[in-house]
């Protein structure tokens, strides 16, 4: 438990809407990630939970939620997919495309050394999904590792 009073509450176990929170998967500067189950559709989703500190200043909401909705206007095999943009029980939250495997972050950590051809592959796939981005004016500012997912299947998704 953090003694932060910053620090968000881990949310696992909670039911926020339609979602019950399963395990937390990570953090980022505005929100934590959360693994979730959609009840209604009984899938998996991530779950993007603005922090708690944020979500009392106007102007984090409104970011967070145009971030949602430019990210929604976006349909590509390489971009994660966004369900829904909602406020539900206190909590900001989007919720958006589950993807099994591991951040480009992780696998970094990982291994002293990638092989030439995923670096191909994966530059080739992040890029495809910038360049739809670009077309639709819109430029992601937060483009880094932990950022960059790659399925088990070989998907790669920003």
């Amino acid at each position: 438990m953090s003694t932060d009073p910053q620090a968000s509450a881990d949310l696992t176990g909670r039911e926020i809407g339609d979602y019950r929170i399963l395990r937390r998967l990570g953090a980022g500067g505005m929100a934590e990630v959360y693994l979730a189950e959609q009840k209604s559709l009984g899938r998996q989703v991530a779950l993007k939970v603005l922090q708690a500190a944020l979500a009392r200043d106007a102007n984090y909401v409104a970011r967070f939620q145009h971030e949602a909705r430019a990210a929604a206007a976006l349909v590509h095999a390489n971009i994660v997919q966004i369900f829904e943009v909602g406020h539900a029980d206190g909590v900001h939250f989007i919720a958006q495309e589950y993807v099994r495997g591991k951040n480009l972050g992780e696998v970094l950590k990982r291994d002293a050394a990638l092989n030439p051809r995923l670096v191909l592959d994966v530059l080739r796939q992040v890029s495809a999904a910038l360049c739809k981005a670009a077309e639709a004016g819109i430029v992601h500012r937060d483009l880094k590792p932990e950022n960059i997912l790659l399925g088990n299947s070989g998907e790669v998704k920003v």
